[in-house]
């Protein structure tokens, strides 16, 4: 399967992949150490399930669907991917707030949850990007 991938089959598994990774660290940093308490926001997690299996259709069965619903899929997981990406920022501003800009007297448990949040989130833009290069690129499986 991965022997007739194009570039941009492959630039989606990247996605998938790190789509997955941004995932589970928000899951982990949202559910543990210093967060633990804190509500759980459950929008980035549908929509990073829903943007996954969306890219796996795309991979998987791309041959059944025409080439309008393989852009309209394409741009969806991204902008799915966007929203989840700005949900977890939005989780995360108090947290930096008090880390980066009041620096006197935090939790080294704080610091901890805001540096595995910073990997997440590069983990999310990384998958962001690669459905960018999906969306202007050719083909993703060859014939």
């Amino acid at each position: 399967m991965i022997k007739n991938m194009t570039k941009s089959g492959l630039a989606i598994c990247v996605a998938i992949i790190t789509a997955f990774v941004g995932l589970i660290l928000y899951i982990i940093t949202s559910t543990t150490g210093y967060l633990a308490g804190s509500v759980l926001d459950p929008l980035p997690i549908i929509f990073t399930v829903v943007a996954i299996i969306l890219a796996c259709l795309l991979v998987g069965v791309k041959n059944k669907f025409s080439s309008f619903l393989i852009d309209l899929s394409v741009f969806a997981t991204a902008v799915l991917l966007i929203a989840s990406f700005s949900l977890f920022v939005l989780g995360r501003i108090s947290l930096a707030a008090d880390v980066y800009f009041i620096p006197v007297n935090y939790p080294e448990a704080e610091e901890t949850a805001l540096n595995i949040s910073i990997v997440g989130l590069a983990s999310y833009m990384i998958s962001i990007i690669s459905m960018i290069v999906v969306a202007f690129s050719d083909k993703i499986k060859n014939a």
